[in-house]
């Protein structure tokens, strides 16, 4: 397994087993997204332990993750991560979504995302106006509240 990681993304290639991350949390660093390359070989475990780990691992993360594929992954993978990205779409996607935006920025947005994931729709709502309210806040120079 490789893992080459900026102040924003961690890149993961050469994974057979999603379990693999389990291992290398440390070496991920604490990134905005996590882009998981994977090929036809690559499984989410060995076993169904293995699997509940990594299932809960992603779901539990604090950065969003990302499962990067030439093909059509398999559907165990595409349901533990967060989205799915054709590998040749992947650098303009990250460019994309986080171009002129600064870390903090991107942490605000993805922590919405991340709530997402398990809180009430009323939740996630609350969380991104008061992120609304920060990021604004700190545009104009001035402090938040929240």
């Amino acid at each position: 397994m490789t893992i080459n990681k900026n102040e924003i993304t961690a890149k993961v290639s050469q994974i057979s087993s999603l379990y693999q991350l389990l291992d290398s949390k440390e070496q991920l660093g604490e990134p905005c997204l996590l882009l998981i390359y994977t090929d036809s070989s690559t499984v989410l475990g060995a076993d169904d332990s293995e699997k509940s780990a990594v299932k809960a691992f992603l779901s539990d993360a604090q950065f969003m993750s990302a499962i990067v594929s030439e093909g059509e992954p398999l559907e165990e993978l595409r349901a533990a991560a967060d989205m799915c990205i054709k590998a040749e779409e992947a650098d303009e996607f990250v460019e994309k979504i986080f171009k002129d935006k600064t870390k903090k920025q991107i942490q605000e947005i993805n922590a919405c995302f991340i709530a997402a994931r398990k809180a009430p729709a009323e939740k996630v709502l609350e969380l991104e106006s008061r992120a609304f309210y920060r990021l604004m806040a700190d545009k104009n120079g001035g402090g938040s509240d929240e």
